[in-house]
């Protein structure tokens, strides 16, 4: 029997000389796998339904794609990179996209701190960030296998 390589928490990324894009993007995955979770955005019905659906769609993969990221696996960074081209064509084609990720609150501060998080973890900006660092994630992993 074949023991497997693939660890849920791969000890080397806690190296200093691990990549840290590698290690940044993993987390970004999992937060934005997890992150709807913990707020509930104001939108109508039928939006969150969709919202809803999309976010409970897009968990696992996410998830798995993290954690194959970190323990650098090429195919971890194409499924990542997928599902960030995805959202955004869902965020460009659904305007009210915006509102699902701001956060209410009757602190203004709260407000734009949390709206910031979810915009960085859940939204576009996220997506763009890994979109951008999918080079760099490549070439760490073709360097180290």
């Amino acid at each position: 029997m074949v023991k497997s390589k693939f660890r849920i928490f791969p000890s080397e990324r806690m190296s200093a000389e691990f990549p840290w894009q590698i290690w940044a993007v993993g987390w970004l995955c999992i937060f934005k796998a997890i992150i709807w979770l913990a707020y509930e955005p104001n939108i109508s019905g039928d939006l969150l339904r969709f919202f809803g659906t999309k976010y409970l769609l897009e968990m696992l993969p996410l998830i798995i794609c993290g954690i194959g990221i970190w323990n650098m696996r090429k195919w971890a960074v194409w499924g990542a990179v997928a599902m960030c081209a995805i959202n955004l064509v869902i965020f460009f084609f659904t305007p009210q996209a915006f509102s699902a990720i701001a956060v209410k609150s009757e602190a203004i501060i709260w407000s734009v701190l949390l709206s910031s998080v979810t915009l960085l973890c859940n939204g576009p900006v996220g997506d763009l960030l890994i979109l951008l660092a999918a080079p760099t994630l490549l070439k760490h992993i073709k360097k180290n296998n």
